[in-house]
């Protein structure tokens, strides 16, 4: 009983396990995934995709949002956050995807990662 007790003070929130589960490369890979559902990229990129394809896979995610009219900052690494901008202002993640569900409610099975 006093073992759960210390787990239960020592589990993550949501929000500190995105931190510490990935950082940008799993940001540029979930956003491959969540664009290509939406179309606005032909293919999406796991993890490893993201890993070992930096360049090309950032610059697709990149151009996926620019079709959105949001401008991604990719971030290389597994710490810092991507940055998302409307114009000059920057925009949260979450307000990002919002858009992009609303200007592109049509979606697509997600297949297949690269």
């Amino acid at each position: 009983m006093k073992d759960e007790k210390f787990l239960q003070d020592e589990m993550l929130s949501e929000e500190e396990l995105e931190k510490v589960s990935g950082g940008a490369f799993k940001q540029t890979s979930d956003d491959s995934e969540f664009l290509y559902k939406h179309k606005l990229m032909d293919k999406s990129y796991g993890l490893v995709g993201v890993s070992f394809n930096w360049l090309t896979a950032s610059l697709l995610v990149d151009r996926g949002w620019a079709k959105a009219g949001i401008t991604c900052v990719t971030k290389w690494g597994v710490i810092e956050d991507n940055l998302y901008f409307v114009g000059s202002k920057q925009i949260s993640r979450e307000e990002a995807y919002k858009i992009v569900e609303e200007k592109f409610p049509e979606t697509r099975p997600i297949d297949k990662k690269y």
